[in-house]
């Protein structure tokens, strides 16, 4: 690890904030795909 990377890699991975990351992605993919088969009914 390079030390200008430590600060904010070890606070987003530590922190977890990458998991909220992608829950976030996932549930926003997942809310698109039930709007597209909402209207095209």
């Amino acid at each position: 690890m390079m030390d200008h990377t430590n600060g904010w890699m070890n606070g987003w991975m530590g922190g977890g904030m990458w998991i909220w990351t992608v829950l976030g992605t996932v549930l926003v993919v997942v809310l698109i795909v039930v709007m597209m088969k909402m209207f095209k009914k």
